[in-house]
C-alpha cells in the first residue's frame, strides 16, 4: 500500500478515538456499540493498509521491472587509443597516396624519355630519307647524262630490254628534245608502252588505265 493510504487510515483511527472521549458519558454507554463499530472499522483499515503495504513489498519483490541500460560514456583511454587508430588509418591512406604519386610520376618520366627517343629517331629518320633522295636524285642525274650522250639507236637498245620503270624514270626525266630520238628508236611495242605509262602516270591513281599495255 501506498503511503498516502497508511497515513489516511492513521487519520481515521486518530479522528475515531478523539470523538469517543469527547462524548458524554451515557451517550458513551448508550452508544458503545456504534463506538466499538468505528473503532473497528478504523483498525480493519489500517491493518488492510499495513497488509496491502506488505502484499506490495513482496509483489514489488517478486516481479522485475525491466529497466533500460545505461548509456556507457568511453574512458579517457579509450579516447585516445581511438584517436590513435584513426591517426594510423590516415598515415596508412596518405603513404598509399604517396607510393601511388610517386609511381605516376615515375610513369611520366618514362613517356617524357620515351617520347624525347622518338622525336630523335624521327628526326633521324626524315633525315636519312632527305639524304637517300638526294642520292637517288644525283644518281638519277647521273644515269639521264650518261642516255643523253649516247646516240640514240645506242640509247634505245639499252631501253628495250632495260627494266620499264627505270625507262619511265629516266625518259620522263629527261628534256623531251634527248628523249624523242631515244623513244623513236626504242621498238614500237615498248615505244607505245612508255608513252602509254608516262601519260598515264600523269592523272590520279584512281583514273590511271594501265591494264593490259604490252611491255615487249
Amino acid at each position: 500500500m501506498k503511503p498516502g493510504k497508511v497515513l489516511l487510515a492513521a487519520l481515521l483511527v486518530t479522528t475515531l478515538a478523539k470523538a469517543a472521549t469527547s462524548l458524554p458519558i451515557a451517550a458513551a454507554l448508550n452508544g458503545s456499540s456504534a463506538a466499538e463499530k468505528l473503532l473497528k472499522e478504523g483498525a480493519t483499515a489500517f491493518e488492510g493498509g499495513h497488509g496491502a503495504e506488505a502484499t506490495d513489498s513482496k509483489a514489488g519483490g517478486a516481479v522485475s521491472v525491466p529497466q533500460e541500460p545505461a548509456l556507457r560514456c568511453e574512458t579517457p583511454e579509450e579516447v585516445l587509443q581511438s584517436l590513435a587508430k584513426e591517426r594510423e588509418v590516415v598515415a596508412e591512406q596518405r603513404r598509399r597516396l604517396e607510393v601511388k604519386k610517386s609511381e605516376v610520376d615515375l610513369a611520366r618520366q618514362k613517356l617524357e624519355v620515351e617520347k624525347e627517343a622518338m622525336l630523335e629517331l624521327k628526326g633521324s629518320i626524315e633525315d636519312l630519307l632527305g639524304k637517300i633522295e638526294a642520292q637517288q636524285t644525283d644518281d638519277l642525274k647521273r644515269l639521264i647524262a650518261f642516255y643523253e650522250n649516247m646516240k640514240p639507236d645506242e640509247a634505245a637498245n639499252i631501253m628495250n630490254d632495260l627494266d620499264i620503270e627505270v625507262v619511265i624514270m629516266v625518259l620522263g626525266t629527261m628534256k623531251p628534245r634527248a628523249a624523242a630520238p631515244i623513244l623513236a628508236k626504242m621498238s614500237p611495242v615498248r615505244a607505245r608502252a612508255v608513252s602509254k605509262i608516262i601519260l598515264e602516270r600523269s592523272k590520279l591513281p584512281g583514273d590511271q588505265r594501265l591494264k593490259g599495255v604490252r611491255l615487249n
